[in-house]
Formats: C-alpha cells, structure tokens, sequence
C-alpha cells in the first residue's frame, strides 16, 4: 500500500514535448512560470530514464490505493485528486498534467508489479480524463503530443483494438455501470483521433503500435504466419489511416490537401512484408535473388537496400518506414520473380495477408462497407 499526501495548486504553465526513446517523458516550463507544482516532478525533464520523475507524477496522481488481485484499488486520496482535477483542470495547467500523465504511462512496464498496476490505473484515468472532461479545442499541440506518450505506452492495446478487440489489460471505465467494451474501444480510439493531426504525435504512435503489432510474430517460419502476421500489421495500418484521414478532413475541410499523418502507405507495407518473407528465408530458390531482378531498370545499377552475406542468403535493409526509391524496388523485384522462383506463392500470402488486413481494420471505423455508408464498430466522439 501507498500514502502520498499531495496538494494541488492549478496554476499557469506552459509545456512543450520532446519524444526521447521508446518510452519518452519530456515538457519544458517557462521560468517565469509555475505549473501544478507536483512535488518532485519536473516538467523539464527529458530522459526516459529518469524513474523518480516519473514516480513523483504516480504519486501524484495516484497518492494511495492497493494491489488487491491484480488490479489497483485507488485509495481515498486518489479519488479525490482525480474529482479535483476534474473539476478545477484550465487550459493554462492542461499541459503539464498531461505531461504528469504521460510519464506515469511509461511505468507500466515496471518490473515490480504494484508500481505497474497503479501505472496502468493512472493511465486509463488519463484516457478517460483527456476524452469525457477535456474538449478537443484545448488540445494544444503539447498536449497532442502528451497524450500520444500515454498512446504510446499502451501500444499493445491499441494492437487488439485494431484488429477487433477490445483494450481490456487497461480497465477502461473500470467499475462504471452502463460502460463496456464498446465504450473502451470508442473512448481509446477517440483519444488517437484527437491527437493524430499533430505530425510528431501520429509518427510516435504509427511506430510504436507497428512495433507491437510486429512482435506479435518475431519469428515467421512458413508462409502461414507471414500472411497472420501482416494481417494484423495491416489492421493497425487500416485502423490508423481511416481515423488519420477523418481526423484531417475534420480539422481541414473535406476539399483541403493534406499529407496521410501515418506517414507510410499500403504499397510500403507490401514491402516491408516481402522483405520480411525474404529476411525470414522464405524464398529458398537462389535463382530468386538473380542480380537481373534487383537492379535498377534505367542505370543496371545494383539497389542499395540489399545485401548478400557470407553464406549466400540475400537480405533486404529497408528503412522504416521503406522510402518509395526501397518501395518500388521491392515491388518490381517481386514482380519479376514470379511465381517461378516463390514455389511457396510467399508474395501472394503477403499480400492476402495485407488485403484481409486493411479491410478489417477500415471496417472498424466506417463499416463494412469500408466507405462510410454505414456505422463501424467503434464510435469516434467528435465535438
């Protein structure tokens, strides 16, 4: 058990978000400025490592309570911080409580286990906080970018919402009456909605919920697990680009040019799958990797994103997300092979894989259709 006296005096502040690591925690206050004065927390902080500026945040916002079963059961004195917040938040201490809120997010993957489960109670309080108590017209781009940490931090939900599940490990609306796991699914994909517009936000997010859907199958030894697993990585491309591009067209105007917040396309996707299948050794048949099929069609120049090493086996090196140079490389390579040289029809698993993917994960937000014409699954709270 934990008892952590705190006060809580809103004042002005001001904040900025700097993504450091996999985990970041990072916010800059003004020095001629006070903020919540949390005691022990400094939003200036900028390394992810910093474990008792993130503990100051958790006891902040969770100053009491116990781990009874394997969930944390807030304590008086955290409920009342939290109706308190509720009821005296302003738009000039927003962004460092989102700051404390973020950091408080990278603690749930904390070894000991009563440090993880407050972490993770204060984390769905924060979802729950920054959707049903904060309009989105107070979303300042530090704030977007806070919130995307606490997005960040749950990536493994955010996985199984996105291909049709619900985040049940976070215990959204724990305990409401009239809540469910259709609430959760909509509240959590509300929050992306609402942060996603911001470039850095939606990048941190894009890459951290790819990771996650990635590790879901580190190893693919047969052509079977490639298509599941990109499947599922294609689900969370799907998820992520529909409420992206709802989110722009929301914001800019339906007519408006904007540029796909996700930063990565389908076509990209396919590659960074082939490369997969290729890297995971897939392709067994040397003639597949035939130096004729992977070069440049203009200068007969060998592309740089491959490599033969010592043993013969060839290796694709794409970035992440590929560049289109890497992209349409891969795809004429994969072209060219045909199904002469990918016995194991390994593409054409990568791209069902794909396809079945995209559609689920678009068919969550707009329905079967995929268009629109009728209501998805999940609900996003527009205001």
């Amino acid at each position: 058990m934990r008892n952590h006296p705190c006060s809580l005096r809103p004042i002005a502040a001001l904040l900025s978000l700097l993504l450091v690591g996999s985990m970041p925690v990072a916010c800059s206050l003004g020095t001629d400025q006070a903020g919540l004065d949390i005691p022990g927390f400094s939003p200036n902080t900028t390394g992810s490592d910093d474990r008792a500026n993130a503990q100051a945040a958790l006891d902040y916002l969770s100053p009491d309570g116990e781990l009874t079963d394997g969930r944390w059961v807030p304590g008086e004195q955290t409920l009342q911080r939290w109706e308190t917040l509720a009821d005296s938040w302003d738009s000039s201490t927003l962004e460092e409580l989102t700051a404390a809120m973020a950091a408080v997010s990278t603690m749930r993957s904390s070894p000991d286990e009563e440090t993880s489960a407050a972490a993770t109670w204060v984390t769905a309080r924060s979802i729950e906080f920054a959707v049903d108590q904060v309009p989105s017209r107070y979303y300042t781009d530090a704030v977007k970018e806070n919130l995307a940490v606490v997005v960040v931090n749950t990536a493994d939900e955010g996985v199984k919402v996105a291909t049709g599940g619900s985040p049940k490990g976070l215990g959204l609306y724990q305990g409401e009456k009239g809540k469910d796991l259709d609430d959760a699914n909509s509240l959590y994909t509300t929050m992306v909605y609402r942060v996603i517009d911001n470039k850095t936000a939606a990048a941190n997010i894009r890459s951290a919920l790819f990771d996650a859907a990635m590790e879901r199958y580190p190893d693919v030894g047969d052509v079977t697990t490639l298509e599941m697993k990109y499947q599922i990585v294609a689900s969370v491309y799907g998820y992520l680009t529909v409420i992206g591009g709802e989110r722009m067209v929301d914001v800019m105007g339906a007519n408006a040019e904007f540029d796909n917040p996700i930063g990565t396309t389908r076509s990209a996707l396919e590659a960074m799958a082939y490369a997969d299948a290729v890297n995971q050794g897939l392709f067994t048949d040397p003639e597949a990797f035939n130096p004729e099929y992977l070069q440049h069609a203009g200068s007969g120049e060998p592309y740089s994103w491959y490599t033969t090493n010592a043993d013969g086996t060839t290796a694709f090196n794409l970035d992440n997300p590929p560049t289109s140079e890497q992209r349409d490389g891969v795809h004429d390579w994969a072209n060219a092979i045909r199904a002469e040289h990918d016995p194991e029809y390994a593409v054409m698993r990568a791209d069902s894989g794909v396809n079945a993917g995209v559609r689920r994960g678009v068919c969550l937000i707009r329905g079967g259709d995929g268009i629109g014409g009728e209501p998805g699954e999940i609900a996003i709270k527009k205001d």
